[in-house]
């Protein structure tokens, strides 16, 4: 009976759409349009697949063949009847027409490349001039939000300095508890290196490796695969830890830094929320548009070398530096 053969392949496919749905959760954020989609189809599927059961059960050849018509009809017809809310998947930037990555066309509801969706954002927000890099124009409730997640502004409480040296010599390291705790990524291939223009949180409008806050019960390495991902929609392959960096702000804020490069990389690279990510020389890296430490630092990790290294800021502006080389962590 021909049911009979049609069981097995649309249970894997049904499973497959199930498992799919499951890595949708990740993107729900910008991505629930395509998540219900997936929902909508392994409901059919398992629709199907119940007709496919009942008919083995109930009937015999050639009956059960000629049933298997209206149920492929029906469930057709289901797959009309919902079609606007499954078929939302495209292959090509519906602005500009150019190629999506895979990323974009299985997570992103807009159908949108990088750069659309960035021209998109402004758009929304009533302006299409953007103050920094990166950084769309915000109405004052969404300046708020942006405000409340840079600790600059608003400082956490978990260990807040109360009194703040302006020398890193006049500064108990070795007794301090850092208020977060972080990591930063460069990624290589060949002589280029990522960056981003930050869109949110420290360092808002400025240029630097992508990267974020460690989660309780994670490594560092593992902060450092995670944020790829979300920031960047790549993964690093055995990022190396090349550079531990302590930062004191004279809000009371501090951070604790841990630098990994990483010189394999597997995916494809998407814009998001949080970062705008671009390929640039490694000789033309901007230092210019980066924090002030950057330029002290990252030649010396570049050339090979291991440091540790100790800041002390106002805002953005570097006070005080301690920059030292190391031979292992």
């Amino acid at each position: 009976m021909i049911a009979g053969f049609l069981e097995t392949p649309v249970l894997v496919l049904l499973v497959g759409v199930m498992g799919f749905n499951l890595s949708q959760r990740q993107h729900i954020e910008h991505g629930e349009q395509k998540r219900f989609a997936s929902l909508y189809l392994a409901g059919i599927l398992l629709l199907f697949h119940i007709f496919l059961i009942l008919i083995q059960h109930f009937f015999s050849s050639p009956l059960g063949d000629w049933l298997l018509i209206p149920s492929i009809l029906l469930t057709a017809g289901l797959a009309f009847l919902f079609r606007h809310r499954i078929f939302l998947f495209r292959r090509t930037c519906e602005s500009c027409g150019s190629q999506l990555p895979l990323s974009a066309v299985l997570y992103y509801d807009d159908n949108l490349c990088g750069s659309c969706r960035g021209n998109n954002q402004v758009r929304q927000n009533g302006s299409a001039e953007l103050a920094q890099p990166g950084i769309q124009k915000q109405d004052s409730s969404e300046a708020d939000l942006l405000a409340a997640a840079d600790p600059l502004i608003n400082p956490p409480e978990k260990n807040l300095l109360t009194e703040v040296p302006r020398n890193v010599d006049s500064f108990d390291w070795e007794a301090w508890e850092p208020s977060e705790t972080a990591v930063i990524c460069y990624v290589f291939e060949n002589d280029q290196v990522l960056l981003i223009h930050k869109k949110r949180g420290l360092g808002r409008g400025k240029v630097n490796a992508p990267g974020g806050r460690i989660e309780p019960g994670e490594t560092p390495r593992e902060t450092a695969v995670r944020e790829l991902q979300e920031e960047v929609g790549i993964t690093p392959i055995e990022p190396r830890e090349v550079g531990r960096l302590s930062f004191v702000f004279t809000n009371g804020y501090s951070l604790k830094g841990h630098v990994f490069f990483a010189r394999k990389y597997e995916g494809e690279m998407i814009e998001t929320d949080e970062a705008d990510p671009f390929w640039v020389p490694v000789s033309e890296i901007p230092y210019d548009k980066m924090w002030e430490d950057d330029k002290l630092w990252l030649p010396i990790t570049l050339k090979g070398a291991l440091v540790d290294a100790r800041f002390i800021f106002e805002d953005d502006t570097m006070l005080s530096h301690q920059i030292t080389e190391i031979d292992r962590f």
